[in-house]
C-alpha cells in the first residue's frame, strides 16, 4: 500500500471511512460484513508482514478467525485492532 500522501484524496477518504466503520462495529460488538470485513482482514494481513515477534501469527490468526466468524474480540484484541492496526492503516504505515 503506498503512503497516504501519495494517494488521491478520494482513496484517503475511503480508507479513513472504512477504519471508522470497523472501529464503530468493534466498539459496539457488532459483526463485520462485506467490504468492511474485507478491509479489516486486509489490515490484519498487512500487519502480519510488518510486525515480528513470538506468537504473532497465532494472535493475528485468532483475530482474523473471530472477525470472519462474526464473534466479538476480547478487550486486548479489540485494543490492538482499533488503537494499533487501524491507526497504522489510517496513517499509511501498512
Amino acid at each position: 500500500m503506498p503512503a497516504l500522501r501519495d494517494m488521491p484524496d478520494h482513496e484517503r477518504q475511503r480508507i479513513s471511512a472504512l477504519c471508522g466503520h470497523v472501529k464503530r462495529h468493534l466498539t459496539q460488538a457488532e459483526p463485520l460484513s462485506g467490504v468492511v470485513l474485507e478491509f479489516a482482514l486486509s489490515v490484519i494481513e498487512k500487519t502480519r508482514t510488518c510486525y515480528q515477534g513470538p506468537g504473532k501469527d497465532e494472535l493475528l490468526n485468532g483475530i482474523a478467525h473471530k472477525l470472519a466468524a462474526g464473534h466479538p474480540l476480547d478487550e486486548f484484541e479489540s485494543h490492538l485492532m482499533i488503537d494499533v492496526f487501524l491507526l497504522h492503516a489510517r496513517l499509511g504505515a501498512n
